[in-house]
């Protein structure tokens, strides 16, 4: 090894360092934030911790395709990496951590252009938009979509307990039935399963090869999912409010967490059986 190849792969490390440790001093804040938002009671973003490694495997998977690809330096990457600042510096004089989210994404992108090269990146760049999905949204967005979606799981879960004949008097989001009074409360929106599903559903356009109106098609059906088992999940509390007791639905006993548990894991099977539906017919 020559000493110009020496001094270039020093240089080269240099670079690396610099660029990492430019990212942990600029996004610090930002990261003990969303901690904080994964922590909290009544977060829609547990599943957040997992997407870095899940990109991280996505990209994996594709490094027979890296490594046979020709590795560089674009400087347009510098620009993209000063657009990523200029929009963090607006996200915290906002206050906005959404928008200082996106640029933490767009600067590990630029990054990647700047250190890996173009082609290396064009291969792994959807991997990397994949981060997108730990980014907890604005509160306000959250809240319109909320709304809605609470009182239509609640009207199907009113609709499961005409069928069983149960009597009640809903006021809002209160239902009065004889033996218990049951709150639909914020953690029974069903915006964390819309959200879970939506970030697996995005994992699952990856893993399979189909026409895009199937895609579009198969997203589309996210929300009403979410929306039907939420609406189940609600019903099951209302029942075993009324078999049970009040205190048997509350959100610190056991059937509220696992009436949870159950309808992710109903919402991931059907998930999967519908990504293999699509596959079936593209091979048929």
């Amino acid at each position: 090894m020559t000493t110009e190849t020496k001094g270039r792969d020093v240089r080269h490390l240099m670079l690396w360092a610099l660029l990492a440790v430019s990212f942990v001093v600029c996004y610090f804040s930002f990261f003990e934030w969303l901690v904080y938002q994964y922590e909290r009671q009544d977060s829609y973003y547990s599943h957040g911790y997992f997407i870095p490694f899940v990109t991280a495997l996505l990209v994996y998977l594709k490094r027979k395709d890296i490594m046979r690809s020709e590795f560089g330096s674009d400087r347009a990457g510098l620009l993209v990496i000063g657009a990523a600042l200029l929009i963090r510096i607006f996200g915290v004089l906002g206050d906005v951590n959404f928008i200082s989210g996106f640029s933490m994404v767009l600067y590990i992108i630029g990054c990647s252009l700047y250190l890996l090269g173009r082609q290396v990146t064009g291969i792994i760049i959807y991997r990397l938009l994949y981060l997108v999905f730990m980014l907890p949204l604005p509160g306000e967005l959250i809240n319109i979509i909320a709304l809605p979606f609470k009182s239509a799981a609640t009207s199907i879960a009113l609709w499961g307990m005409d069928i069983l004949d149960v009597p009640y008097v809903r006021e809002g989001f209160i239902v009065h039935l004889p033996t218990a009074t049951f709150v639909v409360g914020t953690p029974c929106n069903g915006m964390r399963s819309l959200i879970s599903f939506a970030s697996l559903a995005a994992l699952m356009l990856y893993m399979f090869r189909t026409s895009l109106w199937k895609k579009v098609v198969f997203l589309a059906v996210i929300p009403p999912l979410a929306l039907l088992l939420n609406g189940v999940r609600v019903f099951l509390l209302l029942w075993i409010a009324h078999r049970f007791g009040q205190d048997a639905a509350t959100p610190e006993s056991y059937l509220h967490d696992g009436s949870g548990m159950l309808v992710f894991f109903v919402g991931f099977l059907v998930i999967v059986l519908l990504v293999r539906k699509i596959n079936e017919k593209k091979k048929s």
